[in-house]
């Protein structure tokens, strides 16, 4: 099952998943609009950003009364459960899976152009916003070299996600950082610091967003603090996901520092070296 509102880890209803299996961030056909307290999915152009999960029946029909979805009168629902392609953002082969599509026409205004349902929560919210560097961007100056001054920083963990070098370079054949979701319970390093409006976009810029890394809300868990928040992060589009690429030793560097900056172990990176080494030359 595909999910894109308020069942999303981090949100609202997350918890009704809470024995369902995690298969990783994906996208599926349609447009997003936000319908005031959640999001409604629609047939056309576009993509829209969710989490992936293996349900049991059971589940499927506590979510079936949840989104007023009546499989014996159709006509009458809110959302009909269809079967639609689904890419995962691993860069993995698309397959079908349920979701949810909303019935009624929505305001055309209320469409969320790039089709994350967390990300527009966080851009909903006034002032600076917060932002979490996993890769070369944890170095305090590479990255104000690129967009100015970040201020304090917070350390902390992506959940579910490890760090991998399977990120196509723009400029070069290389890879660079990327998240890569992982089911056995294992956290991503990371760094929360907040920007201005001004710096988010020139982030973009930097990143290639939307073309070489998407822009996304995940969550986000500070070290020596309880709960999750959600923040902005960079992943990889899933046409730049490759393999049997080296990664340039000016990027490690960058990355070490910013680890050392942190006081952390650097064993990620050598784990993610050690998985780009018995990858290369089989892709």
């Amino acid at each position: 099952m595909f999910v894109y509102g308020t069942l999303l880890r981090g949100l609202a209803r997350a918890q009704l998943l809470r024995d369902a299996r995690l298969l990783g961030l994906a996208w599926i056909p349609g447009r997003l609009f936000d319908l005031g307290a959640w999001p409604g999915l629609r047939h056309g152009p576009g993509r829209v950003i969710g989490e992936l999960y293996e349900v049991d029946t059971p589940t499927l029909a506590r979510i079936d009364r949840i989104e007023d979805y009546d499989p014996r009168d159709p006509q009458r629902s809110l959302y009909l459960r269809e079967r639609l392609p689904v890419q995962p953002l691993s860069g993995a082969p698309a397959h079908p899976a349920f979701t949810y599509v909303f019935t009624r026409e929505p305001d055309p205004e209320t469409w969320i152009r790039h089709g994350d349902y967390r990300r527009h929560l966080l851009e909903r919210q006034a002032g600076p916003q917060p932002v979490v560097a996993y890769g070369a961007n944890l170095s305090r100056e590479r990255i104000e070299r690129r967009i100015g001054p970040v201020g304090a920083r917070t350390g902390g963990i992506l959940p579910g996600f490890e760090l991998r070098f399977e990120k196509h370079a723009v400029t070069r054949d290389a890879v660079v950082a990327n998240l890569r979701f992982s089911a056995s319970g294992a956290a991503c390093r990371a760094a929360l610091c907040r920007l201005n409006r001004e710096q988010l976009e020139a982030m973009d810029r930097f990143e290639g967003t939307p073309g070489e890394y998407l822009r996304i809300g995940l969550p986000f868990r500070p070290d020596r603090r309880r709960g999750l928040c959600l923040a902005h992060a960079w992943i990889a589009h899933p046409a730049r996901v490759t393999a049997g690429l080296p990664v340039r030793e000016e990027y490690l560097a960058h990355l070490r520092g910013g680890y050392a900056e942190f006081g952390w172990p650097d064993d990620p990176i050598a784990q993610a070296l050690r998985i780009l080494q018995t990858s290369r030359g089989y892709r």
